[in-house]
């Protein structure tokens, strides 16, 4: 949303509001059931996928990659008792350097926010979008949409869908990124690019 609004696609009010809405929205979907999630480091994606099949089927709950984050490092969510199990079989089992519950209200970013969605799509039809005046990424399916009710859907699919902020970085690079700004307190992004590519140019920018 802030890059939304940064590209003049929502105005900031709008973007608070939304942003306001959606994580009320996400809270009450969180509390409707009992979920989490873990973040696994130290495997690659396919092995992480491995250890929430292999979770959800000795705890019958679903449990899912939920955020593409870096190489090496992934966080999943699902029910509690998935979760649970991940953390009890990410090391001795596939070998994981590292399983760590995360401390966040619900199953962010899988089908347990569903109930999100529909509250969320009623706020963005009072919401005026306009085409970006430069690209933005959407981390649902790591591409730039300039469509207003493209990017209305996307907006709506991201509550649910994985975070492909990997795929996002690598596509960046891959078309000849140059120089990066990390707005903001900390250096966490930067950091990320970093485990993308090593060469990559980062500037962190306190504000």
């Amino acid at each position: 949303y802030t890059a939304l609004a940064f590209a003049g696609a929502i105005s900031f009010e709008d973007g608070v509001r939304i942003t306001k809405a959606r994580g009320e929205a996400m809270q009450a979907a969180s509390e409707a059931s009992k979920s989490g999630m873990v973040s696994i480091i130290g495997l690659d994606s396919d092995t992480v996928a491995e250890v929430c099949k292999a979770a959800s089927e000795a705890s019958g709950e679903p449990i899912s990659i939920a955020n593409f984050l870096c190489p090496g490092n992934y966080a999943c969510s699902g029910g509690s008792a998935a979760v649970d199990k991940v953390m009890e079989i990410a090391k001795p089992d596939f070998k994981a350097r590292m399983a760590v519950k995360l401390a966040v209200a619900g199953a962010f970013h899988t089908e347990f926010m569903a109930p999100a969605v529909a509250t969320l799509a009623e706020v963005l039809e009072d919401v005026t979008v306009s085409k970006p005046r430069i690209p933005v990424i959407s981390n649902v399916d790591a591409k730039p949409h300039s469509d207003p009710a493209v990017i209305k859907q996307i907006l709506t699919q991201q509550v649910t869908a994985p975070v492909q902020w990997e795929t996002i970085m690598k596509e960046m690079v891959g078309n000849g990124f140059e120089q990066g700004y990390e707005l903001g307190p900390g250096k966490v992004l930067a950091g990320i690019m970093k485990r993308v590519d090593k060469k990559a140019k980062m500037t962190n920018v306190e504000v």
